[in-house]
């Protein structure tokens, strides 16, 4: 979905696009079945979970781009996925942000997550040559599957997370990660892959004979 800019004559300036880097998790039989009792679980807490389709690991979140200046940041992207071969992480714990009193985002834990955290800040480094700033921040790995409106029960809250924080799902194969556009609608937020990078891949180049 494209957002044009107008100037005050209303003739069109710029067309942009909100954009994030991530990489899609496929859940679990086992998690899926989890992920999908917590509503009744919480059930008197207000949260909008996100679709089991669209969870994922941000790695950054780049905001709105001209779209002129977007192949630029794909070509950054192919040189960054050549330098990492494939991984895996753990999903393991429930946890949330900001507290059980005023929490703001349930999730799922990460572990083992060194080459993450090296693949994000060599993404943040390549797109800074762009002028994107760096996110220096620091960075927790983690699956976001709710954001709260109201908190609901406290205690239904802190039991879940106790019972579940050292419970594991599953591994998550990390094999690329995918340059998003994040489309807002009133539902709820609409993610549409722009293009994805499969780590360690060479382009391959045709031999000419002469």
């Amino acid at each position: 979905m494209l957002r044009m800019q107008f100037n005050k004559k209303g003739s069109a300036m710029q067309e942009n696009k909100r954009l994030f880097i991530g990489i899609k998790v496929d859940l679990s039989e086992k998690t899926e079945k989890f992920y999908s009792s917590l509503p009744s679980i919480l059930d008197e807490a207000a949260v909008k979970w996100v679709k089991p389709e669209y969870i994922h690991i941000t790695l950054k979140f780049i905001g709105e781009v001209e779209t002129e200046k977007i192949p630029q940041i794909q070509n950054k992207l192919k040189f960054v996925a050549k330098k990492f071969d494939e991984f895996e992480v753990m999903l393991k714990g429930v946890g949330v942000f900001r507290d059980f009193f005023y929490p703001k985002v349930i999730w799922f834990g990460l572990r083992n997550c060194e080459k993450i955290e090296s693949l994000k800040n060599t993404i943040e480094n390549s797109l800074s040559d762009l002028g994107f700033e760096i996110d220096y921040r620091k960075f927790t790995p983690h699956l976001t599957i709710g954001r709260f409106k109201e908190a609901g029960s406290v205690k239904a809250l802190k039991k879940t997370v106790s019972e579940n924080q050292d419970q594991y799902f599953q591994t998550v194969p990390v094999k690329e990660f995918t340059l998003f556009e994040s489309i807002l609608k009133n539902e709820g937020p609409e993610y549409k892959i722009i293009e994805s990078y499969p780590l360690g891949k060479e382009e391959e180049f045709k031999e000419f004979r002469f």
